[in-house]
């Protein structure tokens, strides 16, 4: 089984997914920098499961072959094809 994340993590995670997608990269380490950049998380174990499950996105929805497969998680690129 999986580990259960709080609702405000992936809140977080999904708005800097969303605001940031063409900053957001596959390696934990660079989504790091990233949440520390944007946003004013300083607690070490909050920045940790945000950027971690910031990767998760961005291996679920922008790396090779990844289907999107959810509707509530709409990126930049989906917004604008959803309207033409």
């Amino acid at each position: 089984m999986g580990k259960v994340r709080p609702a405000s993590v992936k809140r977080l995670a999904r708005q800097i997914f969303q605001q940031h997608y063409d900053k957001v990269s596959l390696d934990y380490r660079q989504n790091k920098k990233l949440v520390l950049e944007v946003s004013t998380i300083r607690a070490k174990h909050l920045l940790n499961r945000v950027s971690g499950y910031l990767t998760r996105l961005a291996r679920r929805y922008k790396a090779p072959g990844a289907v999107a497969q959810s509707q509530d998680l709409k990126t930049p690129h989906e917004a604008n094809s959803s309207t033409e």
